[in-house]
């Protein structure tokens, strides 16, 4: 299961074991030194997202994906505050999103959950017809970070966009857009600013792609299949998954227990299947209630804000790093994720507190590809 394997192989650079079969990528990868340094290319997205950081954790990069979210004043803040680069500059018109709900601040992370998917339970996708494409966008910040020797280097965030659409039949051609918003960020680092180049953008970090099944990289290894059970961009993974939230708990469980079933690796490993936008809204709420079975999860914000949509924050802590999940309360849909720095970070130039990743998902119907439909 690549994918699976790639995902876990993300959580914390200790607990990593580099795949055998790694070779080329490193090759590519040690291809991209410059004057010492190495260079964690953006990750790339979806099923060859995770990759490229495994590849880097063999050659000894340092891989950190990293964003500035604004939190509410009705919720506790974690990390430094200040506008967020996410935040809508124009937000829409204000609204209470818990007002139909009990009061969030007395109500534990399981019950929240729950509550997202009584909202959900019912809820219908949007059919994607004959010529129709359904739409995945992300709006996130991720962090490029560089090492420079064993324990010294530094990080800069970039904003990025990534548009993908997937036809009505996903064995036809998919495209996907990659967009560099903004770089020159600079989170922070063992050496001065000044001392620390910017990266540069690389082939892969923006551009457009096309394949069927979504195989946008045909030369990557392991090589991308239709219809692979395993691969979360594809709908016969969601079909193999079971609805009972003991069920899909009892899977999260077995799929993660390459790394021991923790509680950060399962709630990790459901946070990004969310992420890909594919999740049927009908499984959707009962994969709510099995990670409301996760231990360790508390109520972070009751009010917070991602890119202009406003949900609730959920989120585990291991102490590396505070790990969250945003719904509408609402409407009981995903709205993203976000990462916090927790009272250990894993690079040492980063500061505990410091928000540490997140993406803004939306996803759509359009009538044709390339169509980026309006907010």
């Amino acid at each position: 299961m690549p994918e699976l394997d790639e995902t876990l192989e993300l959580l914390h650079r200790d607990a990593r074991t580099a795949p055998a079969d790694l070779s080329a990528a490193r090759a590519r990868l040690m291809a991209e030194l410059d004057a010492g340094s190495t260079v964690v290319p953006l990750r790339p997205r979806r099923t060859r997202r995770f990759a490229l950081p495994v590849a880097a954790a063999v050659a000894g990069v340092v891989a950190v994906t990293v964003v500035v979210v604004q939190t509410g004043s009705s919720g506790p803040t974690a990390g430094p505050a200040g506008p967020s680069p996410l935040a809508s500059a124009t937000p829409g018109p204000s609204r209470n999103p818990t007002a139909n709900w009990p009061d969030i601040k007395l109500m534990s992370a399981v019950q929240v959950l729950n509550r997202a998917a009584d909202l959900s339970v019912g809820a219908v996708d949007q059919p994607v017809g004959p010529g129709q494409f359904r739409y995945v966008g992300e709006h996130t910040w991720v962090g490029r970070g560089v090492q420079t020797g064993d324990a010294t280097g530094y990080t800069y965030l970039w904003e990025q966009q990534i548009d993908l659409w997937i036809p009505a039949d996903a064995h036809d051609v998919w495209q996907e857009n990659r967009k560099i918003l903004n770089t020159g960020k600079f989170l922070g680092g063992s050496q001065p600013r000044s001392q620390s180049p910017e990266p540069d953008i690389t082939d892969t970090d923006q551009g457009q792609w096309q394949g069927r099944c979504g195989d946008f990289f045909p030369k990557s290894k392991p090589a991308k299949k239709c219809d692979d059970p395993a691969d979360w961009d594809s709908p016969a993974f969601y079909a193999t998954l079971p609805h009972d939230p003991a069920a899909l708990y009892a899977k999260l469980r077995a799929l993660t227990a390459g790394r021991g079933s923790t509680p950060s690796a399962m709630f990790h490993f459901g946070i990004e299947i969310l992420r890909a936008g594919q999740m049927p809204a009908g499984l959707r709420a009962q994969w709510y209630r099995a990670l409301a079975k996760i231990p360790g999860m508390t109520i972070l914000a009751a009010e917070t804000n991602l890119d202009g949509r406003t949900g609730v924050a959920l989120g585990l802590d291991d102490r590396h790093e505070i790990r969250q999940l945003i719904i509408d309360p609402v409407t009981g849909q995903f709205v993203g994720e976000r990462s916090i720095a927790g009272a250990e970070p894993d690079e040492q130039w980063i500061k505990p507190g410091t928000e540490l990743g997140a993406s803004a998902i939306t996803t759509a119907v359009t009538g044709r590809i390339g169509e980026v439909p309006a907010k």
